[in-house]
């Protein structure tokens, strides 16, 4: 089992994947290695990516609080792990984030359900321009807090993400897991959730043992996952604290096919 984490690993800048890495990820697929895209993305966001691959994939989506099988076989994919918020911990935090005039994502099933402001639009944008999320406008986040999400996430200006984490630890403290990837994002999730997790679940779906399982990654939300695995790889641009869990090093980074080397040199 092989699992990848997409933006800064699979994916180059422009957000598409290198032909070598299409044509090293077909060829292990063909050896019967199960193939997992890892994000914070939600599965339809991910499902965008796994349409280009030509092979077929698990999906382990929002930090790995959801984990879907492959879709292979009748029925589609099977959904094996699920982890939500508590919907009291989640108003919580979009209430915060709305007194603060944060942009904030509320994630349920196949929807992003956010309020849409002229202020908010440009932070809006920045997350829609990345990962080609469904966005489902609504006039007020309040109508949809009975719900439990499988995460919350503020985009916010990258100065001030720091102050937000540090106001908001010690009100949440044990009650949610909080997540800084990309420089404008604060995740939230349920305690205890995150892609080592949701990898470790799917691992033993398979009954395939975590030493036989590499990650791939590149930064602070794959720690996790790659402390789980047997095989954990940090690909040239990975950021130090991926690195220093990283026991295997690619030369490459990932706008020059990082993911392919790595299959080459330790699967194939």
């Amino acid at each position: 089992m092989i699992a990848l984490d997409l933006d800064g690993t699979l994916l180059r800048t422009d957000k598409t994947v290198g032909p070598e890495t299409l044509k090293a990820l077909q060829a292990a697929q063909a050896k019967g290695v199960e193939i997992v895209l890892a994000s914070g993305r939600m599965a339809a966001s991910i499902e965008l990516v796994a349409a280009g691959l030509g092979v077929d994939v698990c999906l382990i989506s929002c930090n790995g609080a959801v984990v879907h099988g492959p879709a292979r076989g009748t029925g589609g994919r099977k959904l094996i792990f699920h982890r939500p918020l508590h919907p009291e911990v989640a108003r919580e935090i979009v209430a915060f984030g709305k007194a603060r005039g944060y942009q904030v994502n509320f994630y349920h099933g196949e929807h992003i359900y956010s309020e849409d402001r002229p202020q908010l639009r440009p932070w809006i944008e920045i997350y829609r321009s990345r990962t080609n999320s469904p966005f489902t406008f609504v006039e007020n986040l309040d109508d949809y807090l009975h719900l439990a999400p499988p995460k919350v996430l503020f985009v916010v200006d990258p100065k001030i993400r720091g102050a937000i984490l540090e106001e908001l630890q010690p009100k949440l403290g044990s009650r949610v897991t909080m997540m800084r990837t990309d420089p404008e994002y604060l995740e939230f999730l349920d305690p205890g959730v995150d892609k080592g997790v949701g990898l470790a679940k799917l691992a033993e779906a398979f009954a395939i043992p975590l030493s036989q399982v590499m990650a791939i990654g590149d930064g602070e939300n794959d720690i996790p996952m790659l402390a789980v695995s047997g095989w954990p790889v940090a690909v040239a641009n990975a950021g130090p604290l991926c690195r220093a869990v990283g026991k295997f090093f690619t030369k490459n980074d990932n706008d020059h096919d990082a993911v392919a080397e790595a299959i080459a040199q330790w699967v194939l």
